[in-house]
């Protein structure tokens, strides 16, 4: 990662050099007191819930060199031996980061958002890449105002290529994400009814992720999905060249064929100009055929050979909450899909769930889908008719509108059903209703928490191949 001078590291982030030496060079960069080492700049935030001046001493003792504050403390408090200090230390970040970027000017930048599929299309990039080039990409989550400059600020010197993932909750964070990272490429995987609750329609929605075309260089290349009419009139904002994919006649890379399931995974056709060719996924589903070539679209955008990419793409396991397949006791088999969902990435995940051969029955956990705001009660009721409907035999509520659910699928055919106030009533139980062969689908919101769930069901499992 940069290894900047307290002098640069002052130029980034606007501040002013309190006590220290400038010529002080640090090459780590953390928000979080617990995971300061020797050497560390330390960012003091102020958050909802902590304020990161009251861990000054614990940085201090950790070996922090620096701390990033917005205001001394007061004489006898412990701190770091040097200390700058900005405006708000959240905009101090924000500066870090885009300082960074334009330090790495050798590097080429990739930047992604979209309703769904960003961080499984994030790694797939990243592992096509990593074939040929040194890549630096988000680890994890960190995709938001906080995640994306300490990505930045985390990158090797090395760096060949870097594939930032972006998030957003509401207008204008797409933007100011885009800004700082300022793409090479910019891809928008789709747009989907997620956070209903900070706007007024997909509309609103499109419009927010939009902002990453809007805020290309022209020189910059654009991905488009073909197949989303909101992406499609969203790229119109940026007016440099596009690499397009989806199953239409004229994409760039056209998706001609899937044969759906979760176990072993995809498998899909595509083709680009006059080369087709076939892959064998490690994950299920027909978004998981999508995601792959958005990300050989995105491969191509960034002047590299898709070709090259495919065998890493193949290879990629499903991560963790992302569709990860687990064997169980009894020849079960527990899809882990938990760590977050909406209506389309449900119908998604069903129509796979009932594409998938089974001896036992299909069995969905479901948790809440949130933040959908005023069409929450409806988009839950039309998730569970859809459950019935793809044959779901047993479905299991977890959460107050997952139960709407679970009474639109009963009355829909769902022959047995099982509803829980939280997830950790859900993981206490469900086994004793597990049947032998049972393909068991588990998937909600983030904050129902239906990891705990799998945790329950998997502490003995091993992971199929």
């Amino acid at each position: 990662m940069p290894r900047l001078s307290l002098a640069q590291l002052t130029e980034a982030v606007n501040g002013s050099l309190h006590r220290g030496d400038p010529a002080t060079r640090v090459d780590h960069y953390v928000v979080d007191g617990r995971l300061v080492s020797t050497g560390s700049a330390f960012f003091a935030l102020r958050g909802e819930r902590a304020d990161g001046h009251a861990f000054l001493g614990q940085a201090a003792s950790a070996g922090a060199s620096v701390g990033i504050v917005e205001g001394l403390p007061a004489d006898g408090e412990p701190a770091p031996a040097a200390l700058i200090v900005v405006d708000d230390g959240r905009a101090a970040l924000a500066r870090a980061g885009a300082w960074i970027r334009r330090y790495m000017q050798k590097a080429r930048w990739i930047a992604l958002t979209g309703s769904s599929g960003k961080t499984t299309t994030k790694e797939m990039i990243g592992a096509g890449l990593a074939a040929r080039r040194r890549v630096h990409r988000t680890p994890g989550n960190f995709n938001n105002e906080i995640g994306v400059p300490l990505t930045l600020l985390a990158m090797p010197d090395e760096t060949e290529i870097a594939v930032l993932e972006l998030a957003m909750r509401g207008p204008g964070q797409i933007a100011e994400l885009t800004r700082m990272v300022d793409p090479d490429v910019g891809l928008v995987t789709n747009v989907r009814a997620v956070h209903l609750a900070y706007f007024d329609s997909l509309d609103g929605i499109a419009a927010a992720k939009g902002e990453l075309y809007a805020l290309l260089r022209e020189d910059a290349v654009s991905v488009v999905n073909l197949d989303d009419p909101h992406t499609r009139l969203q790229a119109t904002r940026h007016a440099g060249p596009r690499v397009t994919f989806g199953r239409q006649m004229g994409a760039d890379l056209r998706l001609e064929q899937v044969e759906d399931g979760f176990l072993p995974g995809a498998t899909l056709t595509l083709a680009h100009g006059d080369r087709h060719w076939r892959l064998g996924l490690r994950i299920g589903g027909v978004h998981a055929a999508v995601d792959a070539v958005s990300a050989l679209a995105t491969i191509v955008a960034a002047g590299e050979d898709p070709e090259s990419a495919i065998p890493a793409i193949e290879q990629l396991e499903a991560g963790p909450g992302r569709g990860r397949a687990h064997q169980l006791a009894d020849d079960r088999v527990l899809i882990d899909d938990s760590y977050n969902s909406s209506p389309a990435a449900l119908a998604s995940v069903l129509d796979t769930l009932r594409a998938t051969p089974t001896r036992g029955r299909r069995v969905l956990v479901m948790g809440d889908m949130l933040e959908l705001g005023q069409m929450e009660l409806a988009l839950h009721r039309e998730a569970g008719r859809r459950a019935a409907t793809v044959g779901v035999q047993m479905l299991v509520a977890v959460g107050p509108l997952a139960r709407e659910a679970a009474e639109s699928a009963r009355r829909s055919g769902t022959q047995e059903i099982h509803c829980y106030p939280n997830a950790d009533e859900a993981a206490g139980s469900i086994a004793e209703y597990l049947r032998p062969n049972d393909l068991i689908l588990v998937k909600g919101s983030r904050g129902i928490q239906l990891d705990r769930v799998v945790r329950a069901l998997t502490s003995t499992a091993d992971e199929v191949a």
